[in-house]
């Protein structure tokens, strides 16, 4: 057939597609499968009056296929949710039940609430960004509200007014829809009695940790309400809480992060170094903290980051050695260095990235210094991410030189005063929460940041000429079947590469 076509037109976007024959036929092509009806021959006389009359077919193709693209589609599918929620029912006991709430609207001030952020695990398991949100996940079949299964959860109803406010809120048909759950009612149809809880033998739930409950709201919000029904009847038939087991299978299954999952930290940490990379251009004497942070965001935002991933981290000379030091206001001077902890968070998966840069473009010789024993630790951290190695390989590694370091330049006596100069870990696991759950050994898919560091603040008792001394040097690390990947890798780390983006053009730099 394709031989014989006359090709009219194809939308590259979506694959639809319209061909003309010899024979007078128009075919219409969706996804590869072709559907025809017979339309008057075409001549020369007519051409130009159907190709008019096409185009009125055609139009609301291009403008489907165009709304279909004017948002991100690299979100989880609803099949990984569906095999996490399944992952999660075979580790339940036989009459066992996972309840997941979604995280409470907060209040910022007056009647000004938070931007929401979901519940990682509720997000895990469902995808759903909406508040006042409960799933139920059961080892054996149930019945709801006249529904038998093992996953059901209840969600917002449609309201027209306040979406007219704060926009669309899916509903049941839309849960349905996006999602692929069958099992979707209302907030407002749970009662009391529309779980039968007396056959249930363990309550798999880390409810009564996420302040969910509205002790001192004047009304209960649907979220608090499901809540208060949940824990009354828990409390009065004196059902067991499996919130140790809850954790350790919470850890198992987000410890070790999917395909899916580790395209997304992937997003998240290239997104961060372009970041740090023109923060090493923009730098300059006399610019603020916020600035460098400000430079650091952009680059976030414009790289379709909902958010940072934590607050971000820019502190210069004396700051720099505060460890989550988030004011950000002061003047950075020549002489000094910036320490920059920012990272985006993409689709619900946060990097976590840090480099210290020197603000005049090229480092002291005490900078230096410091600079290269940090940056030695953290690849001996790096050289020690190795799968089956234990969790706390990489700070042993990392710590190990820096305190033979430290030693050796006599700004400590021993290892324990030179702790004083590292006090942190140097590795936490990393994904839906910056400071992730996950298992105390190094499996593949397991994400962990190596990030040892050496801070020597106003008056330690070393040689004044390493004062305001701050630097940290942060990356994330990808365990796999072989090895490690160094997923933050596009920032540079040396002292030569840094002092070379120090020379290259930003927008920001005037």
């Amino acid at each position: 057939m394709a031989k014989k076509a006359r090709y009219l037109y194809k939308n590259r976007i979506n694959g639809t597609g319209i061909w003309m024959n010899r024979t007078g036929y128009l075919f219409f092509l969706f996804s590869k499968k072709p559907i025809s009806f017979k339309l008057q021959k075409l001549n020369a006389m007519n051409t130009k009056r159907f190709l008019s009359w096409l185009l009125i077919i055609v139009a609301p193709l291009l403008t489907i296929a165009q709304q279909t693209s004017q948002y991100p589609t690299d979100y989880l599918s609803p099949a990984f949710h569906a095999g996490r929620r399944a992952a999660f029912k075979e580790k339940l006991s036989a009459n066992g039940v996972g309840i997941f709430f979604a995280s409470q609207v907060r209040v910022r001030n007056n009647d000004v609430d938070f931007q929401y952020a979901q519940s990682k695990n509720f997000y895990y398991f469902t995808g759903l960004e909406e508040s006042d949100a409960m799933l139920l996940l059961f080892k054996q079949p149930v019945t709801i509200l006249n529904k038998t299964g093992t996953e059901f959860i209840f969600v917002k109803n449609r309201d027209p007014q306040k979406e007219l406010w704060t926009g669309k809120i899916l509903g049941v048909e839309g849960v349905k829809a996006r999602y692929k759950m069958e099992n979707v009612f209302t907030n407002d149809q749970f009662a009391p009695n529309t779980i039968d809880f007396s056959s249930i033998d363990s309550i798999y739930s880390a409810y009564r940790g996420e302040g969910i409950f509205s002790k001192y709201k004047r009304v209960e919000d649907p979220l608090s309400h499901m809540a208060n029904i949940v824990d009354s009847i828990i409390n009065t038939q004196n059902k067991p809480i499996a919130g140790r087991s809850t954790q350790m299978i919470l850890s198992s299954l987000r410890g070790i992060k999917q395909p899916e999952e580790i395209a997304l930290i992937a997003k998240a940490a290239a997104i961060s170094c372009e970041g740090h990379s023109d923060v090493m251009r923009a730098i300059k004497p006399g610019m603020a903290e916020y600035q460098a942070q400000a430079i650091m965001e952009y680059h976030f935002k414009n790289n379709g980051s909902e958010y940072p991933g934590y607050p971000s981290i820019n502190g210069a000379a004396e700051n720099s050695c505060v460890l989550h030091y988030i004011t950000n206001l002061k003047t950075i001077n020549e002489g000094e260095m910036l320490l920059s902890d920012c990272a985006a968070e993409y689709h619900g998966y946060s990097a976590d990235v840090t480099r210290t840069v020197p603000a005049g473009g090229k480092f002291t010789a005490a900078q230096k210094i410091i600079y290269e024993l940090v940056l030695k630790a953290q690849d001996a951290g790096i050289a020690a991410c190795i799968p089956g190695a234990p969790f706390a390989a990489a700070d042993a590694a990392a710590r190990k030189v820096v305190n033979d370091g430290l030693i050796e330049l006599g700004i400590a006596a021993n290892e324990t005063e030179a702790r004083k100069y590292f006090p942190h870990g140097t590795s936490h696991h990393l994904g839906l929460d910056v400071h992730d759950m996950g298992p105390r050994t190094l499996l593949p898919g397991v994400v962990l940041t190596v990030e040892p560091g050496i801070y020597i603040p106003p008056g330690s008792n070393c040689d004044k000429k390493w004062w305001s001394i701050g630097v940290r040097i942060e990356d994330d690390i990808l365990i796999t079947e072989t090895g490690s990947k160094n997923l933050s890798a596009g920032a540079p780390r040396t002292v030569e590469a840094i002092e070379k983006m120090a020379k290259e053009k930003s927008i920001f730099k005037k």
